[in-house]
């Protein structure tokens, strides 16, 4: 899709650009950000939105380290195509793009992030180079001593003899001999050799090679003959100095060479990268929301703000692209209609660039193949007007590329020429318009296409409310209702006599007259119904809080009844176990009376014994028809089951038959049992998953990514941490961090030397300057 540039500057594009530019890390980002167009493929422009969410939800939880402190390395790896020597300098940015790439990869490559996922899987990681980058060049570009063998042998070199030389030197202007020569007891350098400061009448009686005089020649530079053979050494160990850093440094360059291909898509995709997370953090700063696309050219935008007005901007509600296909938008001349312009135009581009629009959640944007802008070249928010000429050979040239996948946004649509004239031409233009199909969004000060719009089908009234006792415009947008001028009303306002008000009211047409008052009548109307409404709404709010508050009270009734029933079922059971026991003793008493044989039972022990019998029997059933509960629900295979009459539990292997016998096993045994004679109840495994899930969300919602164990103890710490990590582990909680502070370091190492062999720990390190340094220990959970 190719946008008409100045459509993009008359909405202002450039600053939303520039808005973006802030928020990225690297030139690559910004490059990518000048380069951004609008799109209306459906699929792309989803694409792009969707990475913008994910990166969003990585925002959310860290921030995007691999991005910091990347350079554009273009023109290295160029340099390096070309067989030229890069610098130290130069290597080390090409390290820098080396490590994000593959930390990008590490942090980025998570089912969370498909999108994003799929887009480092471009990333080469040349760990290789990287690693030879590293060994060789410091953070401050230079080359380190142990970049080779050769080089460390022979800085090791150089060193001892400039010591030999100091101490020489330092031992000969110490001298007393010596020092009535000197004009400074201090040793210097001149052209890379050590020397002294001689006063020039003493010159002569220091022996060596002299290698500068001051301005005034009071001094002169002498080099001792007795240190200029080890000068001469470090002079030609300097020289095989350069020749090993050379080496060096083309080893590496060949090496960055060789993966120039490489290093190119890494920067790509990292700048990309940058593109991507600075549409989240303008999405985060500017409380943006991801809009819905559709191809039907349906716009419905709620609680809309202008990105450029910022939190001073009024919301705007508006749709377009159901009811109708043009709104005509009328009423005074006070930036409100060009504002709400310039808001739909510029939300639309930003979603079709896969920007998150400052709306409420789930607004509609249609994607268009073109867009189109009347609103001026010199117009900005506040004020201004094109010329008539202008206008209409903006307007001609929309007119003839314009079709049903168009969006037209014209302000002040007929101005600038006579009036009649100008209401005559656009209605004519806004005929052409409907009959192309495209979708408009026109504001006007032209009475006579408020008629337009109720009499044609498609095309509707909207006006920006104003205030009259302020004179101000509330820049809210009402749709079905045309605008009123509100001239007398701000006249008198500002002191016009009334007399010359009534006059001129006295001069207005009496068509026109009336179709304001008609206006005046249905805003009055609407206004009644608007208040109402809200007082519906409120009525609404109380009804649903109090049915609410009935729910919980009706909660709260079942689980107390639950309670009560259990409470009453467990006493109800012991009840019974209580009376089986009686039953077996009292049982057991009348067998042993049966079975004396001295002396034969007397007739009114063994009554005596029956009745007790016979009594426990009855008070046994009725305790058990008490405790015979029916289910909330059928009984299935599966559940576990209590048998009443066994006082046994169980699985049900087979449902109620027909005579509603059920088949339960009750462990090694497999019995059937009446349905009546059994009550469903809680396995012991979903009383276990009931509460580690509880477990496992009371802990999820409450425990954060840190812990601050700062004036404590070594042993209450460690105690602390345990619990903290045991805590973590459960939730899934990675990376933690773990704040002791420097202090003496006692405690820094109590906990190191606690982490190196938990059972929960992956790997370890110290927090990064932004991350509190050596005061914080990060950890790596497995």
């Amino acid at each position: 899709m190719k946008m008409d540039g100045k459509t993009l500057m008359r909405l202002e594009f450039n600053k939303i650009q520039d808005m973006l530019k802030g928020y990225t890390h690297f030139e690559g980002g910004r490059q990518e950000v000048e380069n951004i167009k609008p799109a209306s493929d459906y699929e792309l422009v989803n694409r792009w939105l969707d990475e913008t969410e994910e990166a969003m939800e990585f925002l959310r939880l860290q921030e995007p380290l691999f991005l910091k402190g990347l350079k554009m390395v273009d023109k290295e790896i160029n340099k390096a195509r070309i067989k030229a020597l890069l610098t130290p300098e130069e290597l080390y940015n090409i390290y820098l793009l080396l490590k994000g790439a593959h930390n990008a990869k590490k942090y980025l490559t998570h089912e969370k992030y498909p999108r994003l996922s799929r887009l480092v899987l471009g990333i080469e990681e040349l760990y290789f180079l990287e690693k030879a980058i590293a060994k060789a060049i410091s953070e401050e570009g230079k080359i380190k001593d142990d970049a080779s063998a050769a080089l460390k042998n022979i800085r090791s070199q150089v060193n001892v003899a400039r010591i030999r030389i100091r101490e020489y030197l330092q031992n000969f202007v110490r001298s007393e001999q010596n020092q009535r020569f000197l004009q400074e007891a201090i040793i210097t350098e001149r052209d890379g050799r050590y020397v002294v400061p001689v006063k020039q009448e003493y010159r002569h009686e220091v022996k060596g090679i002299v290698h500068d005089e001051s301005a005034s020649g009071a001094t002169v530079f002498i080099e001792p003959l007795a240190v200029v053979e080890q000068n001469n050494k470090i002079r030609m160990l300097l020289l095989e100095e350069k020749r090993e850093v050379e080496r060096i440094l083309r080893e590496l360059s060949d090496k960055a060479a060789s993966c120039a291909e490489e290093l190119k898509r890494n920067l790509q995709i990292l700048s990309r990268l940058d593109f991507i997370f600075a549409r989240a953090y303008m999405a985060y700063k500017t409380d943006s929301y991801r809009p819905l696309i559709n191809t039907q050219g349906v716009i419905e935008i709620e609680k809309g703000r202008h990105p450029l007005l910022g939190k001073k901007a009024v919301p705007l509600n508006i749709h377009l692209g159901r009811e109708f296909d043009i709104l005509v938008i009328t009423g005074p001349n006070t930036g409100g209609k060009t504002v709400t312009l310039k808001t739909v135009g510029l939300l639309t581009l930003m979603a079709m660039c896969g920007l998150f629009i400052p709306a409420r959640e789930k607004s509609k944007i249609a994607l268009f193949k073109n867009i189109y802008v009347d609103i001026g070249d010199e117009q900005s928010i506040e004020q201004s007007l094109s010329t008539f000429s202008s206008h209409m050979t903006n307007i001609i040239s929309i007119l003839e590329n314009m079709d049903e996948n168009s969006l037209v946004l014209l302000d002040e649509l007929g101005a600038g020429t006579d009036p009649v004239e100008g209401a005559a031409l656009a209605r004519v233009i806004l005929e052409e318009i409907l009959r192309k199909g495209a979708k408009a969004i026109v504001s006007t000060h032209q009475s006579e296409l408020k008629n337009f719009a109720y009499q044609q089908e498609r095309v509707e009234n909207a006006c920006v409310e104003f205030d009259p006792v302020t004179l101000k415009p509330t820049y809210e947008l009402t749709i079905g209702m045309p605008g009123q001028s509100n001239a007398f009303e701000i006249a008198s306002r500002l002191g016009l006599p009334h007399y010359l008000v009534e006059r001129a009211r006295m001069m207005v047409p009496e068509s026109e007259a009336e179709i304001s008052n008609m206006i005046k009548r249905m805003k009055e109307a609407k206004n009644y119904y608007d208040n109402l409404l809200r007082e519906l709404e409120e009525e609404k709010k109380k009804l649903k809080e109090e049915r609410e508050i009935l729910l919980k009270e009706k909660a709260k009734f079942n689980q107390e009844k639950d309670e009560i029933l259990s409470r009453a079922r467990r006493e109800a059971e012991a009840y019974v176990r209580q009376i089986r026991r009686e039953a077996d003793e009292a049982l057991q008493e009348w067998k042993e009376l049966l079975k004396k044989k001295e002396e034969p039972p007397k007739w009114h022990e063994i009554e005596k014994g029956r009745q007790k019998l016979k009594r426990i029997s009855l008070n046994r059933m009725e305790a058990e028809e008490e405790l015979e509960l029916k289910p909330d629900r059928e009984i299935k295979a599966g559940d576990y089951v209590f048998i009443k009459s066994l006082s046994q539990k169980g699985y049900v292997l087979e449902p109620p038959n027909k005579l509603g016998e059920v088949v339960v096993q009750a462990g090694i045994m497999k019995l059937t049992v009446k349905e009546k004679d059994i009550i469903v109840a809680e396995a012991p495994e979903e009383k276990e998953i009931k509460w580690k899930a509880e477990t496992f969300l009371k802990k999820a919602q409450h425990i954060s990514n840190e812990i601050d164990v700062r004036g404590k103890l070594a042993e209450e710490a460690l105690m602390e941490i345990e619990k903290y990590l045991e805590d973590a582990n459960l939730v899934g909680l990675s990376p933690v961090r773990i704040i002791h502070g420097k202090g003496t370091g006692a405690l820094r190492k109590a906990v190191r030397e606690y982490l190196k062999n938990h059972r929960y720990v992956k790997s370890f390190r110290d927090g990064m300057l932004n991350e509190g340094g050596f005061g914080v220990t990060v950890v790596e959970l497995r």
